[in-house]
């Protein structure tokens, strides 16, 4: 017997020895995110790195009421056949507080349970509980196991208030959706999240990114197809995120996560969930061109930062399934991941997104094509490929313009459209060998011939392809003579054009040349003359076509006068001649006379009278004498110059000038003109039928015209014929106009 109890004391005796031992190998911490005394952090976590030390402990630490087994436990007794229940136990008992209750039938949390709010976990697994209600007065609950019940969703305020709580298990429940922050909100401290085997179709990346530091969480066999932003997450800028890993294997992705979706607009900011793993090994991802831009920003640091879980494959395309992802970015094909686009893609080609590229790639390589496609996918940075086709055709296309690359070898085209340099950028790869072309379109001078590869080309050479060799030599073409090669077919054979000299190509061209550079200077000499022949005759070839242009004398508007007279009327012989001899046989022959020196209205503005005179007058009687042009007689001046300005503008007014001095170099261009046509009455009229010739010119006054409309349709005198005098004929149409010209004086007297 004694021995027995020495061996019990002994045993008694190790065990709390191992107790103080344990006891001792754990520290006292304090998570960041909450302020809390009664955790213990083992010992070994402080041996990591610095860095490294809070996650330890955020995995690793244990209550200190756990190590010391200072706490209660708590019953339930059922108080209804429908599942409730109440915790039986002493409420008032300041320990630390642990209810479990595994297998039963409790459909809903006890309606006691905030009576004992010392309770720091609750172990109800393996019951019939459908909702969790309002468990906000357990702020110390530290534990929370609710796996294997019949839960479908967590509201985002059902925890919001359990800051001490760090770990929850919800495995097995069914549950089909977590709201946005409804596990890792701000408040929260989850350190140990298991939602596995449950029916969530898609996760909110608030729940996967909390703003603590974290050990791990669970979404692992579920039905996940996609990770969501549905209430505005953004990452902290300013903020380094802490965090383990997040798993999610045995879920239903195939699509890669799209961070732009998920308001990450900004790949690099990802580098601040570095410490993260999230865990995709089983995912059957398509391998496009979604994922190729994280892959590339991952490419520089994936092998300082191997884990395990990066060990994804491919599912998608079938010819690269099995593939492993991290493999092929070490291998540097990223150019694998792409996207087919259908859109606008000609038929029987192949189109795709190269993200790795930055292109977009329209592959109709040995598809039969006899001419450019009319369209292609829309995209900034083209690939074409329209090798080994039947093209003879190089046509202008506008898609031209957003290619970086271009090949169009292989079809033996023999024309290129004029406008297709125009719109091919002059920096891009332009592959263009077998081709039939004659002759290199001028516009391919604004290419580099070591990109623009145009291939052998054979041409005859004349000296309008001295440009190719000009271009060929300031391009340094000579160093990429296996891209682009233009021969000369020349008597000789055949010779590179940077190999054969100007003089051979140009002798018949510089003749050619000079020649026509001659006939050029002498046309333009004589266009020249021409001009200034125009020019300075310019008013003559007015008059000529004016009286050759007007073919009647009828008079289209009804004027206040028939005669305005415009002469030097401070020369006191020509006015007596004016008023006493021209001025009295015109009114005799029925002509309505205006002489601005006296019939003007004393007071009245002169120039304004002037104006509006000319304006009412059919014809314009000009008297030239030597002053009539003098720089004092400013009055005679503004008269021609509203006489002329208004005859111009009225195709039916005349303008009729006697030489009165018989002038024949007047200083007046226009008035020079009518001189030297002859348009002139010559005041020396040695056959003495001045008036009748002036009548002529004037044509007859409106009262005439009048009895003329009614009674006959006499012909006038053409201008040619009065220009030139032709005199028999002149004579005997003057005579036959006479005796209307007579007629008109009875129609003046009951006019006045």
């Amino acid at each position: 017997m004694k021995c027995f109890n020495i061996k019990v004391f002994l045993l008694l005796l190790c065990l709390f020895v191992c107790d103080i031992y344990m006891y001792s190998s754990y520290t006292v911490w304090s998570p960041n995110s909450v302020n809390r005394t009664d955790l213990r952090c083992p010992s070994d976590c402080y041996k990591k790195r610095l860095d490294d030390v809070h996650h330890c402990c955020v995995c690793r630490a244990i209550p200190e009421w756990r190590l010391s087994y200072n706490y209660t436990l708590l019953s339930l007794e059922y108080t209804k056949r429908d599942g409730s229940a109440i915790v039986v136990g002493d409420q008032h008992n300041s320990l630390p507080a642990i209810l479990n209750h595994w297998d039963g039938y409790l459909q809903r949390l006890p309606t006691n349970l905030c009576d004992f709010t010392n309770i720091r976990e609750i172990d109800l697994k393996r019951n019939k509980i459908s909702t969790i209600g309002s468990i906000s007065c357990l702020s110390k609950l530290d534990k929370l196991d609710l796996s294997y019940n019949k839960i479908y969703q967590i509201y985002n305020d059902t925890f919001s208030t359990l800051t001490h709580l760090r770990i929850l298990i919800l495995t097995h429940n069914g549950l089909t959706k977590l709201d946005p922050f409804s596990v890792a909100g701000t408040s929260l401290s989850i350190g140990h999240l298991d939602c596995s085997w449950n029916n969530l179709t898609d996760i909110d990346i608030s729940n996967i990114i909390p703003e603590n530091d974290f050990c791990e969480y669970k979404f692992n066999s579920n039905k996940i197809t996609q990770i969501v932003n549905n209430d505005g997450f953004t990452l902290d800028l300013d903020k380094i995120y802490e965090g383990g890993l997040v798993e999610l294997t045995g879920n239903l992705f195939t699509k890669f996560i799209d961070f732009e979706e998920l308001g990450i607009k900004d790949i690099k900011v990802l580098g601040k969930l570095m410490s993260f793993g999230f865990v995709l090994s089983d995912a059957k991802f398509d391998c496009d061109c979604h994922m190729e831009p994280y892959l590339e920003l991952a490419e520089p640091i994936i092998n300082k930062i191997w884990r395990d879980y990066f060990n994804m494959s491919c599912w998608n395309p079938p010819e690269y399934r099995g593939l492993s992802i991290p493999n092929l970015v070490l291998e540097k094909k990223l150019d694998l991941f792409i996207c087919s686009i259908t859109e606008k893609c000609p038929r029987n080609c192949r189109c795709y997104h190269q993200p790795h590229k930055r292109t977009t790639v329209v592959n109709c390589t040995d598809v039969n094509l006899e001419c450019l496609p009319n369209y292609v996918p829309e995209a900034s940075n083209l690939t074409l490929l329209f090798k080994n086709n039947k093209i003879k055709k190089m046509e202008a296309r506008d898609y031209f313009a957003n290619a970086t690359f271009i090949d169009i070898s292989g079809n033996g085209f023999s024309e290129v459209e004029n406008n297709v340099s125009i719109q091919i950028r002059n920096d891009i790869n332009f592959l263009m060998q077998e081709h039939n072309l004659q002759d290199i379109p001028r516009g391919f001078q604004i290419f580099n011939p070591c990109l623009a590869q145009i291939g052998r080309a054979e041409i005859k050479c004349d000296c309008k392809h001295m440009w190719i060799k000009d271009w060929l030599h300031n391009k340094n073409a000579a160093q990429c003579e296996n891209k682009t090669l233009v021969i000369c077919v020349t008597d000789s054979g055949q010779i590179p054009i940077l190999s054969i000299n100007r003089d051979d190509l140009c002798v018949t061209s510089i003749i050619a040349y000079q020649t026509l550079s001659i006939i050029l200077c002498v046309l333009s000499i004589l266009l020249f003359v021409v001009s200034v022949i125009l020019y300075y005759y310019r008013y003559e070839i007015y008059l000529l076509f004016r009286h050759i242009k007007s073919k009647s004398n009828k008079i289209s508007v009804i004027n206040k006068y028939d005669v305005y007279f415009s002469f030097d009327d401070d020369n006191p012989f020509l006015r007596y001649w004016v008023f006493n001899f021209l001025d009295l046989k015109l009114k005799q022959a029925g002509y309505r006379n205006f002489i601005p020196c006296r019939d003007t209205l004393p007071g009245a503005v002169q120039e304004e009278n002037m104006i509006n005179t000319i304006t009412n007058s059919r014809n314009f009687l000009v008297i030239l004498s030597k002053t009539y042009e003098d720089d004092d007689n400013i009055w005679t001046k503004l008269e021609w110059k509203y006489i002329w300005h208004h005859f111009y503008n009225n195709r039916d007014r005349r303008i009729v000038i006697i030489n009165y001095d018989l002038i024949d170099r007047p200083v007046d261009l226009k008035l020079k003109a009518f001189i030297r046509l002859g348009l002139d009455v010559d005041f020396a009229n040695r056959r003495h039928i001045l008036m009748d010739e002036v009548k002529l010119k004037l044509g007859l006054p409106y009262c005439a015209q009048q009895i003329y409309t009614k009674n006959a349709k006499p012909k006038f005198l053409s201008s040619k014929l009065s220009v030139f005098r032709q005199g028999t004929k002149y004579e005997e149409n003057h005579k036959s106009k006479l005796a209307i010209v007579s007629s008109s004086s009875v129609c003046l007297e009951e006019v006045i």
